[in-house]
């Protein structure tokens, strides 16, 4: 495994040199020969991993619109993860078809809606500037990741190594929290790539820092870490428990409210109904997270970033007693939202579709805000199908199981994680919609697809756990 992670690196340098280091000529032959040599892997983990980094970001690198190719005169270059979709829905046309997922009359239901939708917005008007239509094209193909992934990841040690490639990012992730809140530039400026990042600030001047890397990296390994807690002999306990403080950690240090209360909603739920911890669990659990608290304190500055996040934290208060913008730190209920319903008023039924007004009033910042606005009361109403409808599905199943069946604990860890993500969803920025950017589809994929496996486990487990 050692070696397998070694190359996962060597090919995470390789992107970072041809995106920074290299002449522009250079860069596209390069990617093409990673594209070239995931299309002869077999590997399918390791590079689903990669290039959920490579759109995600790692220590300041490969922001968005950074990594990039103009294959196609004329047009915005192609972001190297959406060439990773394509490439992998290619692949996934040559694999056999797995078995029907349970939620494959939702999916179909989604993309029926789906498909209205881009109708709809050619409907009411969509530029044929060729810019508009591949930005549209670039909306959708991300998407179709949902059939990808369950082809070209089948089994649950194929899940069982792409944690063990997402992991360590949770932790390279902390590290770069730390090291910018402490010096106040990125690993990637201390590297002399980037040379201004708007995230950056003083802490030792009073300022609060906003940063937050890898947070998609973050949320599937936090999410990991409760599915494979739940699943002895594949992953040590408490190397998995200390994932799980370091991507709380990575949240806290970010003073990123949303995100704050939706990762301690989900812990808590899972702690309570999943992992049932004793009370000398919970105590030992506790000593190891203040102990790294503990030492985190000790660098000064480290110690100011939480007394600010505690102190933005606070500022909730304010909202609850009636002051919409919680003390002049939220514009999402004042400004964005007012502007974003105003113009759902005009086609509350139906939205607004994939149209230009949808593309100049839509606002990722009030999420289902701006689900209203791109699908109307009719998506808004069917993504709820879907989602009580998938985790639903779940939560039967496991009740019907009887006490210490395979699988019975794990198959809770869906509905206990989706709350908090879904406070996320609706406080902190867009997870969930009729389209997707590269890592959003990444996630929601590995979600979708390892819930639908490990349903069918439920009823078929294998023989031995772990590898």
């Amino acid at each position: 495994m050692v070696r397998k992670l070694a190359i996962y690196f060597f090919w995470l340098v390789v992107a970072i040199a041809a995106t920074y280091y290299l002449p522009e000529f250079a860069r596209t032959p390069l990617y093409v020969l990673m594209l070239i040599a995931y299309a002869r892997s077999s590997n399918e983990p390791m590079w689903l991993a990669l290039f959920l980094t490579v759109g995600d970001g790692v220590w300041g690198f490969f922001n968005p619109y950074e990594a990039v190719t103009k294959l196609l005169p004329g047009l915005p270059g192609i972001e190297f993860e959406q060439l990773y979709v394509l490439a992998a829905f290619i692949k996934s046309l040559r694999k056999e078809s797995p078995e029907p997922m349970f939620h494959r009359g939702l999916l179909r239901m989604m993309g029926v809606y789906i498909i209205l939708l881009v109708l709809q917005g050619y409907a009411v008007g969509l530029s044929p500037a060729l810019n508009v239509q591949f930005r549209l094209v670039k909306f959708l193909l991300p998407l179709t990741l949902l059939y990808s992934l369950p082809r070209l990841l089948r089994t649950e040690e194929d899940y069982r190594e792409l944690f063990f490639y997402v992991f360590p990012m949770v932790f390279l992730a902390l590290f770069a929290q730390v090291f910018t809140i402490a010096t106040s530039l990125t690993p990637s400026q201390a590297l002399g790539v980037m040379k201004k990042v708007w995230f950056t600030v003083d802490v030792k001047k009073g300022y609060t820092y906003r940063g937050f890397y890898s947070d998609n990296s973050v949320l599937l390994g936090y999410f990991g870490t409760f599915y494979w807690l739940t699943r002895p002999g594949f992953f040590d306990r408490r190397y998995l428990f200390s994932v799980l403080a370091a991507a709380a950690l990575c949240v806290v240090l970010s003073a990123t409210r949303g995100w704050i209360i939706g990762f301690t909603l989900s812990l808590v739920l899972f702690l309570i109904l999943v992992e049932k911890l004793s009370l000398k669990q919970t105590f030992s659990l506790g000593m190891v997270g203040t102990l790294a608290v503990v030492l985190l304190l000790q660098i000064p500055v480290i110690e100011k970033q939480f007394a600010n996040a505690f102190e933005r934290f606070s500022t909730l208060q304010k909202l609850a007693g009636g002051d919409v913008t919680a003390g002049g730190t939220l514009s999402r209920l004042n400004e964005r939202s007012p502007r974003v319903m105003d113009k759902w008023s005009e086609s509350p039924i139906s939205g607004w579709g994939f149209s230009d007004e949808f593309f100049k009033y839509g606002d990722f910042h009030v999420a289902n805000q701006n689900i209203l606005l791109h699908a109307g009361i009719i998506g808004a109403i069917l993504m709820l199908v879907f989602i009580l409808g998938y985790h639903g599905t779940l939560f039967l199943r496991s009740w019907q199981m009887p006490r210490g069946a395979p699988h019975k604990q794990s198959l809770l860890v869906w509905c206990t994680f989706f709350p908090g993500w879904f406070f996320i969803h609706s406080t902190s920025g867009q997870k969930f919609a009729f389209y997707a950017d590269p890592t959003a589809g990444m996630v929601i994929g590995v979600y979708l697809t390892l819930g639908a496996l490990v349903y069918r486990l439920s009823f078929n487990p294998p023989s031995s756990a772990g590898g």
